[in-house]
């Protein structure tokens, strides 16, 4: 089980950059709204217009789709301006004290000092030479690189910090930025066309009375299906790589892959290639050059720590068996009270290990949580918490953290059974 507190390290950095890719990612949201908006409400106002046998309802149709061609201009604007904001980031050279610690980060170049919290930064990644550097995920979307001399210290830095493999888990979209921008203007563009249908649609269906309304909410359901689409497609893949194992979402599936199940992780190029037990293809999945390497450099360290030996003899009496959440409990609560846990060969410190073991049957690390809880251990939330946050199993991950807060629902173990 990773220590809750790290002892703190400073390195000194040549090169620091910090990119907003969260504001990129609001303004590509304003250029989608002020392209397809008018229209939507238009077609909407129309509708209601129809149902309601209102002129004003009508009158206000036609005054947004009036400002149709207008909003679209107004995306490419918005669009053009995310570009800029995406692709120029702020470069700091020259020497930079970088200090880290369990509760934060701080940067000092002369007598300018900046401090970052350790709860704004949500991951950290070591990304491999040529330049070595260290890739920090901060909330809101901003992002750090911290350049470091060697991967060694990169790891030192993020442990400092409590980012770890051990200890957290990290998140990486693996879209690449002119692709990203590529597909925004591809939204647009199909906006556009559609607009341009939808007017001449709107024109032809001036003088029907009947079932107008009708056609215009097929239209209108059509049309945001259209544009749900599109962005949904244009997507990219995401990539969690945890204690327990590595999530690979994609726009329309999701692969959980265990640590147990990986017989080799390799990279191609800009390609990062995950090869499993009975698989006769790896899961392949395409990254921006460095982060590939670095995606696998994590994968293996994760690997790595989770190989934490065999399991405590008895651990297997933390599993769940079928009983409901009640029995659950209560049979916990009389293995401690009657000292039950030491005739199984069990000890408060391996109850810790098998809550730690990323190679366990989930259940069994859920268990762990309720009995260190039920113990009253002072530190069982920090504990459990840290467990939490390391595993990549989103599931598994709801239940600890609603066992750190003794919120357990019956329904939230029920939910990890995928890797019993």
């Amino acid at each position: 089980m990773p220590a809750t507190t790290s002892p703190s390290f400073e390195l000194t950095s040549s090169r620091v950059v910090q990119r907003h890719t969260g504001l990129g990612r609001v303004l590509e949201c304003f250029a989608l709204l002020s392209s397809v908006g008018p229209l939507l409400a238009g077609a909407f106002a129309a509708v209601l217009g129809q149902k309601l046998a209102s002129p004003l309802f009508g009158q206000m149709a036609r005054d947004l789709l009036a400002w149709s061609g207008s909003g679209f201009l107004a995306g490419i604007f918005f669009v053009l301006v995310s570009v800029l904001v995406t692709s120029a980031p702020l470069i700091r050279r020259g020497t930079v004290r970088v200090a880290a610690c369990a509760t934060g980060l701080r940067l000092t170049r002369g007598a300018a000092a900046r401090w970052i919290p350790r709860a704004a930064i949500r991951s950290g990644l070591v990304v491999p030479k040529p330049r070595s550097c260290v890739a920090l995920e901060l909330r809101g979307g901003r992002q750090f690189e911290v350049q470091v001399e060697s991967e060694e210290e990169g790891a030192r830095l993020l442990a400092a910090l409590g980012l770890g493999p051990e200890a957290r888990r990290v998140a990486v979209s693996l879209g690449i930025a002119k692709r990203d921008r590529a597909a925004v203007w591809a939204g647009l563009l199909v906006a556009a066309l559609i607009m341009g249908f939808a007017s001449a649609w709107f024109d032809e269906l001036s003088v029907v009375v009947d079932r107008s309304a009708s056609l215009k909410a097929k239209h209108l359901a059509f049309y945001v299906l259209v544009v749900w689409l599109s962005r949904r497609v244009a997507r990219p893949a995401r990539i969690v790589v945890g204690s327990d194992g590595v999530l690979v979402e994609r726009p329309f599936s999701r692969t959980w892959l265990p640590h147990a199940v990986l017989t080799a992780i390799r990279t191609r190029g800009d390609r990062l290639l995950l090869f499993r037990q009975g698989g006769d293809r790896p899961v392949e999945l395409r990254a921006e050059r460095g982060l590939a390497r670095a995606l696998a450099l994590r994968i293996r360290e994760a690997r790595k720590s989770a190989a934490g030996g065999a399991a405590p003899r008895g651990a297997e009496a933390l599993e769940r068996r079928g009983r409901d959440l009640a029995a659950w409990r209560e049979d916990l609560r009389k293995m401690l009270a009657a000292d039950d846990y030491r005739a199984t060969g069990l000890t408060l410190e391996d109850v810790r290990h098998a809550l730690g073991d990323a190679s366990a049957p989930p259940d069994r690390r859920i268990g762990a949580a309720l009995l260190l809880r039920i113990a009253g251990q002072p530190e069982a939330q920090d504990l459990i918490r840290v467990a939490a946050e390391a595993t990549a199993d989103d599931e598994l991950r709801a239940a600890l953290e609603r066992a750190a807060e003794d919120e357990l629902d019956e329904a939230s173990p029920a939910r990890t059974a995928r890797g019993a």
